[in-house]
C-alpha cells in the first residue's frame, strides 16, 4: 500500500510537470508542426501591436476570438528588447507567435534568398529569446500572381515559387521552425494543381487559404483540403474582416458587416462539411477585428 501511494505521488507530480510544459509552451518544438499549425489564429500587420501599451487590445482580441496563435509582421529595424518582450508575453499566455513575412517578388527569385533570409532572421530571434519565448514558425505571405511576370508565364513563376518554398522549408526544419504558406483559393482552377500539390507535399507544414468569397466557401477549398489531408498537413481557412472598400473588397469578400457570429456559423458549416482534424481557421486581421469589437460595443 505504501508503495502504491509513492507511485501515485510520482505520477501526480509527472502530470503536473507535463501540464506546466503545455501551458508555458515549452513543448512547442517537441510537438509535430502539422499538429499545431491549424490552431485558430489571427494576422497582425501593424508592428505597434508588439508594444506593451497595446497588450490589452491584443489580449482582448485573442480571448474574444479564441486565438491560440498570432501571425505578427515585424521589421528588421524593430527594437530587440521590444520583440523579445513581446515573445515572452505571448509565451506566458500560452500563445504561439509566427513571423509573418513575404513579398510577391520573393516567389520568383532564382535562389529563394529572401525566403531563406526570413528563416535565418526567425532562427536568430529564437536564439536571443532562449527559453523566455520565441517564434513557433514562419507564415510566408508570398503572392507571385500579383507580378507582371505572372501574366506572361504562370507556370514558370509557379515552378520557381514551389522551388523556393521547398528550399525555405528544408532550412526551417533544420531550425525547428514550422512553416505555413498563404495561398489563394484558385491555383487549382487555373491549371496549377500539380505545382500546388508539390508545395503542400514538400514545402510546408500547413497552408492558409485566402478564402475570400462567401458564395461557395466549402467548394473553394475542396481541392486544397483534399491535398492537405492526403499529405497529413494543416489547412487554415482565412476569413476577411476588413471593411468594404479596402483593396476593392465588397460584401461578397468580407464579414465585417456580418459580424463575428456569422463567421462562427460559417466555420461550423465548414467543419461539418470537412471533419478533418487539421482543418483550422484564421482571422484577417487584428486591426479591423478590434475596430469591429469597438463598433459592436457602442
Amino acid at each position: 500500500m505504501k508503495r502504491k501511494r509513492i507511485n501515485l505521488v510520482l505520477i501526480s507530480g509527472l502530470c503536473m510537470q507535463i501540464a506546466s510544459l503545455m501551458l508555458t509552451g515549452c513543448s512547442w518544438r517537441e510537438k509535430k508542426a502539422e499538429d499545431f499549425v491549424s490552431e485558430t489564429s489571427i494576422f497582425s500587420w501593424e508592428e505597434e501591436y508588439i508594444l506593451p501599451e497595446m497588450e490589452d487590445d491584443v489580449e482582448k482580441a485573442m480571448e474574444k476570438l479564441n486565438c491560440k496563435a498570432v501571425y505578427q509582421q515585424i521589421s528588421q529595424e524593430a527594437e530587440e528588447t521590444q520583440v523579445l518582450d513581446y515573445l515572452k508575453r505571448r509565451k506566458e499566455k500560452g500563445q504561439r507567435v509566427y513571423y509573418l513575412a513575404g513579398a510577391s517578388d520573393w516567389g520568383v527569385e532564382e535562389n529563394g534568398a529572401s525566403m531563406l533570409e526570413a528563416v535565418r532572421i526567425t532562427a536568430e530571434w529564437n536564439k536571443k529569446s532562449g527559453t523566455e519565448g520565441g517564434f513557433a514558425g514562419i507564415v510566408f505571405d508570398v503572392e507571385p500572381y500579383l507580378l507582371e511576370e505572372w501574366d506572361d508565364n504562370q507556370e514558370s513563376c509557379m515552378e520557381q515559387y514551389a522551388a523556393n518554398c521547398i528550399q525555405a522549408y528544408q532550412s526551417a526544419r533544420e531550425e525547428k521552425l514550422a512553416v505555413i504558406i498563404c495561398i489563394p483559393n484558385f491555383y487549382d482552377r487555373i491549371g496549377l494543381s500539380a505545382l500546388l500539390e508539390k508545395i503542400i507535399e514538400e514545402g510546408c507544414d500547413g497552408i492558409a487559404v485566402m478564402n475570400y468569397n462567401k458564395k461557395n466557401e466549402a467548394g473553394q477549398i475542396e481541392e486544397e483540403l483534399r491535398l492537405a489531408e492526403k499529405y497529413g498537413k494543416g489547412i487554415l481557412n482565412i476569413t476577411e474582416m476588413q471593411m468594404q472598400g479596402y483593396h476593392g473588397l465588397t460584401e461578397e469578400n468580407t464579414y465585417y458587416d456580418d459580424g463575428f457570429e456569422a463567421v462562427a456559423d460559417s466555420w461550423e458549416k465548414l467543419k461539418a462539411k470537412y471533419p478533418y482534424k487539421r482543418l483550422g481557421f484564421s482571422w484577417h486581421y487584428l486591426r479591423p477585428c478590434l475596430q469591429l469589437m469597438e463598433a459592436e460595443s457602442e
